[in-house]
């Protein structure tokens, strides 16, 4: 059964009007800064403060599609699944760093301000985290999705279709709950906004959108542990399947978390996950043997 949200086709048309998007609420959000002096309580909105924090935007609706990319690849492999997860993650991170550029303290010459130490912080936690993406994708064996499937195959055995037909009917119920997160989140930010302008800030999109989102994504998670032990035996797969779980509840964790404990979670969460992984590749070779 071929669902069209989950085509090839679909994923092109929607990454490319999502860049349409990206690119126009850009444009929007640094002529809304122009002219923020017209706007009543533009001066005070910290959302229109500087040109840098219009960057912030267009990355908040790539996430978003980023988001949608989660669940079209959790139908192809599980591995490629939780990549997305991290490199959503990183996406974050990155994102992050337009906000912290926005506030940087550069008159003080030193880092013991804040706003400049969180800055630090955040670059280093983003190529930490980007390496450890690149190592995850390494100890997979693969950048092609099609040796992605062909190795769960390899794991799963004979009864590979029934664990991605239980795949793909979760994958229908998260692009439900995708949807209507997405247009709540919307519905949310974007009224307070227009109601009192002054008070507004940069788009919040991990406290109305991903906290919530990543909810889902645990379930998610522990459903797809307990289809595989439904289709395999196999104890290096249930154990890297039920560390994906522990990885993914860290990441969501580290949304609650505040300053370096956020960040501190997040390496944990994605470095659990690699370790993990490289540990189930050394049994499987052990088991080889």
């Amino acid at each position: 059964m071929n669902i069209p949200v989950f085509t090839y086709n679909f994923r092109k048309a929607l990454g490319k009007y999502a860049l349409y998007v990206a690119i126009s609420s850009f444009v929007i959000h640094l002529l809304l800064h122009l002219l923020r002096q017209y706007i009543p309580g533009g001066i005070d909105a910290r959302l229109l403060a500087d040109p840098i924090s219009a960057i912030y935007t267009p990355f908040s609706i790539l996430l978003v599609y980023e988001a949608y990319l989660m669940i079209y690849y959790l139908r192809r492999s599980t591995t490629l699944y939780i990549a997305k997860q991290y490199e959503v993650i990183a996406l974050i991170l990155i994102r992050g760093l337009f906000k912290d550029m926005a506030v940087l303290d550069l008159g003080v010459a030193n880092w013991q301000s804040m706003h400049n130490l969180e800055f630090g912080v955040d670059i280093l936690s983003v190529i930490a985290v980007f390496l450890m993406i690149f190592g995850f994708y390494k100890l997979s064996g693969t950048y092609r999705y099609a040796d992605f499937e062909a190795k769960e195959e390899e794991e799963i055995g004979p009864r590979l279709k029934q664990f991605v037909k239980a795949k793909h009917y979760l994958s229908i119920g998260l692009f439900v709950v995708f949807i209507v997160l997405g247009l709540q989140s919307f519905v949310e930010w974007i009224i307070p906004t227009f109601q009192q302008i002054e008070s507004a800030n940069m788009i919040a999109v991990n406290d109305i959108f991903f906290e919530h989102f990543y909810n889902f994504l645990i379930i998610s998670d522990v459903l797809i542990l307990l289809f595989s032990l439904l289709y395999t035996d196999n104890f290096p797969v249930i154990i890297r399947n039920s560390s994906f779980v522990i990885s993914t509840v860290l990441l969501k964790l580290s949304f609650t978390g505040e300053g370096l404990l956020s960040q501190a979670l997040i390496i944990l969460g994605v470095g659990f996950g690699v370790l993990m992984l490289a540990i189930h590749n050394k049994y499987r070779e052990l088991h080889k043997l």
